[in-house]
């Protein structure tokens, strides 16, 4: 399962990044309490490591991303949830971050600087 769980990232990073570098998307991840955009640099994705908390990471990070995967219900074990992020680098630079049970289990970036 964990490497399903793996490749759906893999895939879900790939594809975002495709999505972001066609100009398919115009829309900026918002943080939720303040409206503001929240952008990933290389160096907080780099100070992130799997094992951290959701709070742990969106600490480090300013907020969280915009939803692209939820599975199983909230609360309850195996929830999973990947956010992805915009990037700061080049052009597509992205960020997909996936938690279960509310710990970073993979993480994947293109283009950040």
């Amino acid at each position: 399962m964990n490497r399903t769980i793996r490749g759906i990232v893999l895939g879900t990073a790939i594809a975002t990044g495709l999505i972001i570098a066609s100009g398919c998307s115009s829309t900026i991840t918002s943080n939720e309490a303040t409206g503001k955009s929240v952008i990933i640099t290389k160096a907080e994705f780099d100070k992130i490591q799997n094992g951290m908390t959701s709070k742990e990471v969106f600490d480090i990070i300013g907020g969280k991303g915009e939803v692209t995967s939820e599975t199983g219900e909230k609360g309850k074990p195996g929830y999973t949830i990947m956010y992805t992020y915009y990037g700061k680098g080049s052009t597509g630079a992205n960020a997909s971050l996936m938690f279960q049970d509310d710990k970073l289990t993979t993480k994947a970036q293109s283009g950040l600087k």
